[in-house]
């Protein structure tokens, strides 16, 4: 019976992985600004929310009496979460905090279930890269046919090029709809892909050192890498783009000193395939790609002054709540406080999560945050001088985790949206995970 519900759990985790990206949900209370639907004012259950709590219940019954002692890093997401629950009392909207320090409680609890578990990463990757790889071909098909039906059952919007309000990329020639994949956003499906390729890499490195019994891998994994690639050049999520090639640099680089031959000998082919995928991708539509690299175009330049506008108004709300914080979540609701004379879709949160949770959880939530990641730095810098770097599993995830805090930088659904407190957290938990095996069997 332990044995079944151990697989029940295992499976059940990889499923989770998988059906991450859709956004299957039903949303039980809707918010509205002066009788506009409002995101950031709405409570949703996902599927996805039902599926972790079942594998989470089950997994409290087989693994109880399995407590770790406390080191610094749960020392410090404790008191984040301290910092954050206070931040609902003097909340501008209680009932949103409330419902998203629910939310980030899932997500905490989510790296707590993924440290204790037991689970094969071999099938846990495939999972996350068949995700990505399905992500990508609706994402090229949405492209292509440059039309996304709704479909509730799977959490999808309606959307459509000449649709004020979705996501185009506009030239010359007319607007052009991005690849969504199952998301709400293209960039949320460029971060997913992002993660997938750095899992990819990670699968190459072992199939190329055991290649004799692993052709058929190795072939998929290359499939898989030109699948992944143009489903993320079909985003033109920029941001996302940018960290991928800073990732990929530093992957470069941990190889090349200490000189790791097999590693560069299959960035270098992968290198070639990049380069040959953006190639054909400029070739196919040239007018999207100067659109978006020079951010010449009229809605370029729009996205870049609201980006502005936003930064100013988390800097301003900050001067005014810098130690409380406006509470978690209720960053639109302090701007729509502010100014109620725009657009219900102009009210969005800074796209930066760092400044968001500044904002939100006050000097004290940001300083504990970045204290979080400072810590994973730490721990980063001291394990790769005692030789983790030769471990290709905890190369992949850290750089899989320092890919969330460079998106971070320039997008805010890692703290703001359901997926996003998931996504990172996952994220953060499958390195834990990693660093803390390494350590163990170093330590034997």
């Amino acid at each position: 019976m332990t044995k079944y519900l151990e697989k029940i759990v295992e499976y059940g985790f990889y499923l989770f992985i998988f059906l991450l990206p859709w956004q299957t949900r039903w949303i039980w209370h809707e918010g509205f600004l002066r009788r506009e639907y409002w995101e950031y004012g709405s409570f949703s259950l996902y599927g996805t929310d039902i599926l972790f709590l079942v594998i989470f219940l089950t997994s409290l019954f087989l693994y109880r009496g399995r407590a770790k002692k406390l080191d610094n890093f749960w020392v410090l997401i404790l008191g984040f979460l301290l910092i954050c629950f206070s931040s609902i009392f003097w909340s501008l909207n209680k009932e949103i905090s409330w419902y998203f320090f629910i939310k980030l409680i899932e997500a905490v609890l989510l790296l707590w279930f993924v440290l204790r578990i037991h689970f094969d990463w071999l099938k846990l990757g495939i999972s996350w890269v068949a995700a990505g790889v399905v992500q990508s071909i609706f994402g090229i098909y949405q492209f292509f046919s440059q039309n996304i039906l709704s479909n509730k059952w799977l959490g999808l919007a309606a959307h459509q090029p000449d649709v004020l309000g979705d996501l185009v990329v506009e030239t010359a020639g007319g607007r052009f709809l991005r690849a969504y994949g199952a998301f709400p956003h293209p960039n949320m499906l460029a971060g997913f892909l992002v993660v997938a390729l750095l899992i990819i890499f990670g699968f190459l490195f072992w199939f190329y050192n055991n290649r004799k019994h692993h052709i058929l891998g190795i072939i998929l994994s290359v499939a898989s890498v030109a699948i992944i690639c143009f489903g993320l050049i079909l985003t033109f999520s920029r941001s996302a783009w940018l960290t991928f090639v800073l990732t990929f640099l530093m992957l470069i680089a941990v190889s090349i000193w200490p000189k790791n031959k097999y590693r560069l000998r299959i960035l270098s082919h992968i290198t070639v395939w990049i380069i040959l995928l953006v190639a054909f991708s400029i070739f196919l539509v040239p007018e999207i790609w100067q659109t978006r690299l020079v951010a010449s175009g009229r809605l370029e330049v729009k996205s870049t002054q609201e980006r502005v506008e936003y930064y100013k108004q988390s800097i301003d709300l900050i001067k005014n709540h810098w130690y409380q914080g406006v509470g978690i979540g209720s960053f639109t609701q302090a701007t729509y406080d502010q100014d109620s004379s725009k657009e219900v879709w102009d009210y969005q949160p800074v796209h930066n999560i760092y400044l968001l949770v500044i904002t939100e959880a006050g000097v004290f939530g940001g300083l504990i945050f970045l204290l979080i990641v400072i810590e994973f730095f730490r721990r980063i810098f001291g394990r790769y001088l005692r030789g983790f770097q030769k471990h290709d599993l905890f190369l992949v995830y850290s750089l899989a985790f320092i890919s969330l805090l460079i998106i971070g930088l320039f997008d805010h659904y890692l703290w703001s949206l359901s997926f996003g407190l998931l996504f990172f957290w996952l994220v953060l938990g499958l390195w834990f995970k990693v660093h803390r095996q390494i350590s163990v069997d170093n330590s034997k």
